[in-house]
């Protein structure tokens, strides 16, 4: 998580003598939303062994492991506070302009190092890991849309007063945090039950088949 900030401007000339809602509301622009999702990019590591992955990803299942995927979703947020400030007296108000940045960061494919790079093995459990990689590839495309709408529908186009810039970029940064942290939450659920239906007693049983094959 990573929070930038950006300077609010000061009121001049007449608007001094202007009630501070009339002007606010003149001068500020409209909120601003804005959610990306991050091209995914992987490492891979042949380093492990098929033990270690097992301990890695399934320590109960007495089922072996020989390819793993890991990731988090990460997000990070920028904003100008598109505000005014009067002083003295210290009244500032704002719509904010918000640009949130998700990502699947670092994800790693592991392949057990028993499987020879290239082997007929490597292969089809590489392959099984591709597919985990596209499941997260098409939910990081589904999620920033929503999250997208979920902050619109939170911050709406409403005008926040303030005592101070200072306190404005305290409630945005505390908003933003407080909002998104359970939706990423409930995002990495998400897609872990999708990526449970990957791996299916069905998928087990192929892939099985397949490297008994490699082997004979």
């Amino acid at each position: 998580m990573v929070l930038t900030a950006a300077l609010a401007v000061l009121l001049s000339g007449c608007e001094w003598l202007r009630p501070f809602e009339e002007v606010c509301e003149n001068r500020l622009g409209p909120t601003i939303i804005d959610v990306v999702a991050t091209p995914i990019s992987h490492g891979v590591d042949l380093g492990k062994s098929t033990a270690e992955l097992t301990a890695m990803g399934a320590p109960s299942t007495g089922r072996q492991v020989l390819g793993l995927t890991q990731t988090s979703l990460k997000w990070s947020a920028s904003y100008g506070s598109r505000g005014l400030t009067r002083r003295p007296g210290s009244r500032h108000c704002m719509r904010p302009a918000i640009s949130v940045k998700l990502s699947f960061e670092p994800m790693t494919v592991f392949v057990g190092r028993e499987q020879a790079e290239g082997s007929c093995a490597f292969n089809i459990t590489m392959d099984h890991e591709r597919r985990h990689v596209r499941v997260y590839e098409r939910f990081l495309d589904e999620v920033a849309p929503r999250m997208q709408a979920a902050l619109a529908a939170h911050f709406g186009n409403r005008i926040f007063y303030f005592d101070s810039e200072a306190e404005a970029e305290r409630h945005v940064q505390a908003s933003l945090r407080d909002f998104l942290a359970p939706l990423v939450d409930n995002s990495m659920k998400d897609v872990a039950q999708r990526q449970a239906a990957v791996d299916t007693p069905e998928e087990y049983f192929r892939l099985d088949g397949f490297q008994q094959a490699c082997s004979s």
